[in-house]
């Protein structure tokens, strides 16, 4: 026995057959043709019971009923679309990119960026463990705006720029298509960036109390070093350095003021130990693709140094090789060889996390703050420092000499 039904306007029929009950549809809006379908599966089923038909292998015994007894091979039903994998969440995302690039950024930096990060997902609440196509720009935004609330908007902005490296990092490893922080605007307002600070007056803010560890960074990243305490550090590093070059990745911008990356693709050809002076290959202040060239008058302790270090590598064009190798050594090499020597002593921070209170940057804040306090020319400071700017002037200018006091007290508007 079978019967008719509907599902929408369309007509289907109900039977059973072999034990088991089916359910097909008719294909059919028009009432007669399904009567005339209904008549004949009550026929097919007939002939099936009394054995005048017989069910081929492999056949659907539903839809053979329903064809009337003709068919004689399997209906090929269309496979359903594999579901993809739901994307990862933001949370999943953060601990990626965070362990992504452990080698590539400076550890302060890094863990600047992780704490951006974490403010993040304390913002989104649950929407952080959800897919992370579910993050929008609005949220983003209003991220931010809640942030700028908070904190000075110095702060707002580096963490603004996070978001922007993060979101790229997740659009060229392809787990969103476009990123979501690509239209957030520039957020003026702050103040100049704190001058540059003794270790003895960084420590002496951080006893007081009440910074939390991004704040404490923060103080360390605005770290200068006197000649004594470069003198200490670099008797420090050449004692206890593991790797024959790791003297070297310090004494070479201590003494030049050089980047990590101008001192990575410093060549013998860019020293010029006969007339006294240094290469330096930027690309950071060029907005073409294209490497800027300016000369740093070599110190002599430096060319010593730099005259011993050349008769022990006969070898090789770049300055800071490897014994085997004639190619610049990797990023993430000049930061394990820098920090090693520092290890488990007071420039140390913390060693698990890698943290420091020296980076190459400090070196390059060291050498234009103790020019300045020498009192050399700003116009100088400047050749040397390669696209200083403004701002970058002001974080120094407080270490002149007081030549202002005695120049405002060469004159007098008292009435006599």
């Amino acid at each position: 026995m079978a019967n008719l039904g509907k599902k929408g306007d369309v007509y289907c029929v109900r039977f059973r057959f072999g034990g088991k009950e089916y359910k097909k549809s008719l294909k059919t809006r028009d009432e007669s043709a399904a009567g005339a379908a209904l008549h004949l599966i009550e026929l097919t089923l007939h002939r099936l019971h009394t054995g005048q038909l017989h069910v081929p292998a492999l056949v659907d015994p539903g839809d053979f009923v329903v064809s009337g007894g003709t068919l004689l091979a399997p209906v090929e039903r269309p496979q359903a679309a594999e579901t993809p994998p739901p994307p990862p969440s933001t949370c999943e995302l953060i601990d990626l990119y965070t362990a992504a690039q452990k080698n590539l950024l400076a550890p302060s930096y890094l863990s600047s960026q992780a704490m951006h990060l974490r403010h993040l997902t304390r913002h989104l609440g649950r929407r952080a463990d959800g897919p992370c196509d579910a993050v929008t720009f609005r949220d983003l935004d209003g991220y931010l705006q809640a942030r700028l609330a908070e904190r000075h908007p110095n702060t707002a902005e580096r963490e603004r720029i996070t978001l922007l490296q993060f979101y790229k990092w997740v659009v060229r490893q392809q787990y969103l298509g476009a990123s979501p922080a690509a239209g957030l605007a520039p957020i003026k307002g702050g103040e100049d960036r704190p001058p540059f600070r003794t270790s003895a007056e960084v420590e002496r803010i951080i006893e007081r109390g009440g910074l939390d560890d991004e704040q404490r960074l923060d103080l360390w990243e605005c770290l200068y070093l006197s000649p004594p305490e470069i003198a200490g550090l670099l008797a420090t590093v050449k004692t206890n350095a593991a790797t024959d070059y790791g003297y070297l990745l310090h004494a070479i911008p201590a003494y030049t003021g050089m980047r990590r990356g101008e001192v990575l693709r410093l060549r013998w050809v860019d020293v010029d130990l006969d007339e006294g002076y240094v290469s330096a290959r930027s690309r950071k202040q060029s907005r073409r693709k294209r490497e800027t060239i300016r000369r740093i008058t070599l110190h002599p302790e430096l060319k010593a140094d730099l005259l011993a270090w050349r008769a022990t590598r006969v070898r090789g064009q770049c300055v800071i090789c490897e014994p085997d190798g004639d190619g610049p050594i990797s990023n993430d090499r000049a930061n394990r060889v820098f920090w090693q020597p520092m290890r488990k002593t007071t420039w140390c921070l913390d060693n698990g996390r890698d943290l420091f209170k020296v980076g190459f940057h400090t070196y390059r804040h060291s050498f234009a703050s103790n020019l300045a306090a020498a009192g050399v020319d700003q116009r100088v400071i400047d050749e040397f420092m390669g696209h200083t700017t403004e701002a970058m002037r002001k974080r120094y200018r407080h270490l002149f000499p007081s030549n202002k006091k005695s120049a405002i007290e060469s004159f007098s508007l008292a009435v006599t």
